[in-house]
């Protein structure tokens, strides 16, 4: 597990360092910011591993953009935790597409066709 956690940390500082050249200052940070070429290109140097960081951004957003529309607008989008396998496949699909969006744009597209529900108030 230590030896999984180092070789991630790792990963995280070969990558070079995109983010400020891909999205205006003070709109988001970390890998999510960087294009889906970026995105590729880490992806075939370091398979699975560079996309595990990359998802793991893309979770979190997830989550946040969740947690935005549950307060603002009474909704929220059902993410299936079975269903990551296919949301990883759905997001390189966006990015073979959409080599200069960045790959936040993946996972706003990915949030965009999952189903609504209503947040239960209580």
């Amino acid at each position: 597990m230590l030896r999984k956690a180092i070789l991630a940390s790792w990963l995280v500082v070969a990558m070079p360092n995109s983010a400020m050249a891909q999205s205006p200052v003070g709109q988001g940070y970390g890998v999510g910011m960087r294009s889906c070429a970026d995105f590729a290109k880490d992806y075939a140097a370091y398979a699975g591993k560079a996309e595990d960081i990359y998802f793991t951004w893309a979770q979190g957003f997830m989550s946040a953009l969740n947690l935005n529309l549950s307060a603002n607008q009474g909704v929220y989008r059902v993410i299936d935790g079975a269903a990551m396998p296919t949301y990883k496949i759905q997001i390189r699909s966006f990015c073979d597409g959409h080599p200069l969006a960045p790959y936040a744009a993946a996972i706003m597209d990915l949030m965009a066709s999952l189903p609504t529900q209503k947040t239960n108030s209580n």
